[in-house]
Protein backbone atom coordinates (compact mmCIF):
# COMPACT_ATOMS: atom_id res chain seq x y z
CA UNK A 1 0.00 0.00 0.00
CA UNK A 2 1.37 3.44 -0.90
CA UNK A 3 0.53 7.02 0.14
CA UNK A 4 -2.21 7.45 -2.46
CA UNK A 5 -3.95 4.28 -1.23
CA UNK A 6 -3.71 5.51 2.36
CA UNK A 7 -5.24 8.87 1.41
CA UNK A 8 -8.00 7.10 -0.52
CA UNK A 9 -8.85 4.88 2.46
CA UNK A 10 -8.63 7.88 4.77
CA UNK A 11 -11.26 9.69 2.72
CA UNK A 12 -13.48 6.59 2.47
CA UNK A 13 -13.37 5.91 6.22
CA UNK A 14 -13.80 9.63 6.92
CA UNK A 15 -17.00 9.78 4.89
CA UNK A 16 -18.19 6.52 6.47
CA UNK A 17 -17.37 7.90 9.92
CA UNK A 18 -19.26 11.12 9.19
CA UNK A 19 -22.33 9.26 7.94
CA UNK A 20 -22.39 6.92 10.95
CA UNK A 21 -21.91 9.71 13.46
CA UNK A 22 -24.71 11.78 11.90
CA UNK A 23 -27.01 8.75 11.83
CA UNK A 24 -26.25 7.97 15.46
CA UNK A 25 -26.92 11.57 16.42
CA UNK A 26 -30.13 11.57 14.40
CA UNK A 27 -31.47 8.43 16.07
CA UNK A 28 -30.30 9.28 19.60
CA UNK A 29 -33.49 11.03 20.61
CA UNK A 30 -32.88 10.75 24.36
CA UNK A 31 -30.19 13.46 24.35
CA UNK A 32 -30.48 17.14 23.47
CA UNK A 33 -29.66 18.57 20.06
CA UNK A 34 -26.59 20.48 21.28
CA UNK A 35 -25.15 17.29 22.79
CA UNK A 36 -25.77 15.43 19.53
CA UNK A 37 -23.99 18.09 17.51
CA UNK A 38 -21.09 18.07 19.97
CA UNK A 39 -20.88 14.27 19.70
CA UNK A 40 -20.73 14.41 15.88
CA UNK A 41 -17.96 17.04 16.01
CA UNK A 42 -16.03 15.11 18.67
CA UNK A 43 -16.24 11.80 16.82
CA UNK A 44 -15.00 13.34 13.60
CA UNK A 45 -12.31 15.36 15.36
CA UNK A 46 -11.02 12.26 17.12
CA UNK A 47 -10.82 10.58 13.72
CA UNK A 48 -9.00 13.37 11.86
CA UNK A 49 -6.57 14.79 14.44
CA UNK A 50 -4.54 11.60 15.11
CA UNK A 51 -4.27 10.93 11.38
CA UNK A 52 -2.97 14.43 10.74
CA UNK A 53 -0.62 14.18 13.73
CA UNK A 54 0.92 10.86 12.71
CA UNK A 55 1.12 11.63 9.00
CA UNK A 56 2.85 14.99 9.48
CA UNK A 57 5.54 13.96 11.99
CA UNK A 58 8.10 12.82 9.41
CA UNK A 59 7.99 16.17 7.60
CA UNK A 60 9.96 17.83 10.43
CA UNK A 61 13.28 19.04 9.03
CA UNK A 62 15.14 19.38 12.37
CA UNK A 63 15.70 15.64 12.38
CA UNK A 64 17.87 15.89 9.27
CA UNK A 65 20.59 18.13 10.78
CA UNK A 66 23.15 15.35 11.26
CA UNK A 67 23.50 11.60 10.84
CA UNK A 68 22.97 10.78 14.51
CA UNK A 69 19.66 12.65 14.60
CA UNK A 70 18.61 11.07 11.33
CA UNK A 71 19.37 7.51 12.49
CA UNK A 72 18.17 7.75 16.10
CA UNK A 73 15.20 10.00 15.27
CA UNK A 74 14.19 7.70 12.44
CA UNK A 75 14.34 4.66 14.72
CA UNK A 76 12.29 6.41 17.40
CA UNK A 77 9.69 7.49 14.85
CA UNK A 78 9.48 3.96 13.48
CA UNK A 79 8.83 2.65 16.99
CA UNK A 80 6.22 5.37 17.47
CA UNK A 81 4.44 4.39 14.26
CA UNK A 82 4.53 0.71 15.23
CA UNK A 83 3.07 1.63 18.62
CA UNK A 84 0.32 3.60 16.88
CA UNK A 85 -0.62 0.66 14.67
CA UNK A 86 -0.51 -1.91 17.46
CA UNK A 87 -2.40 0.43 19.81
CA UNK A 88 -5.13 0.94 17.23
CA UNK A 89 -5.53 -2.80 16.71
CA UNK A 90 -5.63 -3.45 20.46
CA UNK A 91 -8.27 -0.75 20.97
CA UNK A 92 -10.33 -2.17 18.09
CA UNK A 93 -10.21 -5.61 19.71
CA UNK A 94 -11.12 -4.27 23.16
CA UNK A 95 -14.01 -2.16 21.82
CA UNK A 96 -15.36 -5.05 19.78
CA UNK A 97 -15.11 -7.60 22.57
CA UNK A 98 -16.74 -5.28 25.13
CA UNK A 99 -19.54 -4.31 22.76
CA UNK A 100 -20.31 -7.94 22.02
CA UNK A 101 -20.05 -9.12 25.63
CA UNK A 102 -22.29 -6.30 26.91
CA UNK A 103 -24.69 -6.54 23.99
CA UNK A 104 -24.26 -2.85 23.16
CA UNK A 105 -23.82 -3.22 19.43
CA UNK A 106 -24.39 0.48 18.78
CA UNK A 107 -21.00 1.20 20.37
CA UNK A 108 -19.31 -0.58 17.45
CA UNK A 109 -19.62 2.75 15.63
CA UNK A 110 -16.60 3.84 17.69
CA UNK A 111 -14.36 1.44 15.80
CA UNK A 112 -14.47 3.71 12.77
CA UNK A 113 -12.70 6.37 14.84
CA UNK A 114 -9.67 4.12 15.29
CA UNK A 115 -8.99 3.90 11.57
CA UNK A 116 -7.68 7.50 11.69
CA UNK A 117 -4.71 6.77 13.96
CA UNK A 118 -4.14 3.43 12.21
CA UNK A 119 -3.90 4.99 8.76
CA UNK A 120 -1.87 7.94 10.09
CA UNK A 121 0.69 5.73 11.78
CA UNK A 122 0.92 3.55 8.68
CA UNK A 123 1.44 6.69 6.61
CA UNK A 124 4.29 7.64 8.96
CA UNK A 125 5.78 4.17 8.54
CA UNK A 126 5.66 4.45 4.74
CA UNK A 127 7.23 7.94 4.83
CA UNK A 128 10.08 6.70 7.03
CA UNK A 129 10.59 3.65 4.88
CA UNK A 130 10.90 5.78 1.74
CA UNK A 131 13.61 8.06 3.24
Amino acid sequence: MNQSDIKKYYKIFGIFNLILSVLCAFFASEIELSERITAVLAINGIYHVPYLFFSSISKDSTRMNNNFNKIVGGAMLKLFSIFGMIGSFILMYVCTSEAISLGEYYSLVGITILFGPLLGSYSLWIDLKNE
